[in-house]
């Protein structure tokens, strides 16, 4: 069990993120402490070599300053001695063994002048198979002795030398010491550093997780779950929100489906049955003329339910996204007029008097069909509740950005439990006949068109439509018109 679980969280995306950037940061804190390491060696390194190329200058000029005589090499000597005094305390003033030093001095006519520890023949060994240039100091390595030593020659006379060494082992020590300090603070930087990481991004994505888990538990009839998305501002408490506003979208959207379909099946139900009764009247009746009237009433009824239907599946690509517009410079002007003189004789016949104010040209970029539908819609509900007698006023104008369609009327007005909700689908008053689609496709497609449509009660029904002369395949936050519809049956 422990190996399954082993498994899993090594497969996670937490675990290949935090190997991933414990890997740079390693690299990169690496190679930061190997920059300060070599600094530090070269800064104590620079020290030593200070001290030798000094010393050594010091040491020669004595040597050519000392006659050739019994005492010469009794005084070099002893400033030999003196300069290796000079580096054997330690920082509190000890006296140190750590710190060694020695002193050649070599010549074509002498044997060589020794000051050091030891033996001189390893040294001279070492420092035959050395070139050294002058004033240059170098690592030597001598038998016998385990770190190497730095030396410095000084040139006086033709075949004539002197070497001044330093065996710095305090400075070795402290630098091994530094190294060995460096790396374990490295490997704990690196470890605080993946567990710190682990842990954040394991949090991290456990609510990405949640998510996830939440997108699985979606059912097609159970759409309640939602996310956790905290208090946070991040990435993922965005996500979070974004996945419940889909979800609360998701859950609109069926919620509609579901009142489409029933309140569809509801209002097709009777005139189906309609149209078929009265179909199978037509059919067993003797008498031809009789038979004809109610073929006519049939299909008329047929008409009405296909305008029911294809406004209803209007409004379902409206919601849905899916409505595209074929949009064309067209004067509103002419069309609006066409449109009121064709209902002109159904308002006479009803009793009502109809009152229009047209500007003279009126262009705009609009789809012909919706508007002209749009129009249609709007005389339709005139006709059907601004009341018998009633006086209907349409005036159409525009100024440098708009077009403002307003229909009015003296009739009964809105009934107050409509009003609020009179452009929503099935939206109906108590004694409304209609099917409650006419409003919200008038509705539809104004903001198709990135307008809007407005209603209130003014000494009777007041219904305005304004929509920009120009439309944009963007509206004003940049979205597009079917998103647009979508909001507005959102």
């Amino acid at each position: 069990m422990f190996s399954r679980i082993s498994g899993s969280f090594y497969r996670t995306a937490a675990w290949r993120l935090t190997l991933r950037s414990t890997i740079v940061f390693a690299a990169g804190s690496a190679a930061v402490f190997a920059v300060m390491f070599v600094l530090v060696a070269q800064a104590v390194r620079e020290r030593s070599d200070s001290w030798l190329i000094g010393e050594s200058e010091t040491l020669k000029q004595v040597t050519l300053s000392t006659p050739e005589d019994s005492l010469h090499d009794r005084i070099v000597e002893e400033v030999a001695e003196l300069a290796t005094q000079e580096v054997g305390y330690d920082a509190a003033g000890h006296k140190s063994s750590n710190n060694i030093v020695f002193f050649v001095q070599t010549s074509a006519h002498q044997p060589p002048l020794w000051v050091g520890p030891g033996d001189s023949a390893d040294f001279l060994e070492a420092l035959d198979r050395q070139h050294l240039q002058e004033r240059t100091p170098v690592s030597l390595k001598v038998a016998g002795w385990s770190f190497p030593f730095r030396v410095v020659a000084a040139d006086m006379s033709p075949g004539s030398r002197v070497y001044l060494g330093l065996h710095d082992s305090q400075a070795t020590t402290l630098l091994s010491r530094l190294l060995l300090r460096f790396i374990l603070g490295w490997l704990a930087m690196v470890g605080i550093g993946f567990f710190i990481a682990l842990l954040g991004l394991r949090r991290m994505l456990h609510r990405v997780d949640a998510i996830t888990t939440a997108a699985a538990n979606i059912g097609t009839g159970d759409l309640s779950s939602r996310v956790a998305a905290g208090t946070q501002n991040d990435e993922v408490a965005r996500l979070a929100r974004t996945f419940n506003n889909m979800l609360d979208r998701i859950s609109a959207s069926v919620n509609q489906l579901r009142t489409l379909t029933d309140s569809v099946a509801h209002d097709l139900k009777s005139p189906i049955t309609s149209v078929r009764g009265t179909l199978e009247v037509a059919l067993s009746a003797e008498d031809e003329n009789f038979s004809r009237e109610l073929v006519a009433s049939a299909i008329e009824n047929l008409d009405r339910l296909s305008n029911v239907i294809t406004t209803s599946l209007d409004l379902a690509e409206a919601e849905g996204g899916a409505l595209r517009l074929h949009v064309e410079m067209i004067d509103l002007a002419e069309l609006s007029s066409r449109v009121f003189e064709l209902y002109a004789p159904a308002f006479t016949e009803r009793g009502q008097s109809f009152e229009v104010s047209v500007a003279p040209v009126v262009r705009a970029e609009v789809d012909l069909r919706l508007y002209t539908r749009l129009l249609t819609n709007l005389m339709e509900n005139e006709l059907r509740y601004a009341g018998e007698a009633a006086c209907i006023r349409v005036t159409l104008d525009a100024d440098d950005t708009r077009v403002r369609l307003c229909v009015s009327d003296n009739g009964p007005g809105f009934p107050p439990t409509l009003l609020g909700n009179l452009f929503q689908r099935f939206a109906r008053g108590s004694e409304s006949q209609g099917h409650g689609l006419g409003m919200a496709f008038v509705s539809a497609v104004a903001q198709a068109h990135q307008g809007s449509a407005t209603a209130r009660n003014n000494n009777g029904a007041q219904i305005v439509v304004e929509i920009p002369l120009r439309y944009s395949p963007l509206n004003h936050a940049g979205e597009s018109a079917p998103a647009a519809f979508q909001e507005a049956f959102g």
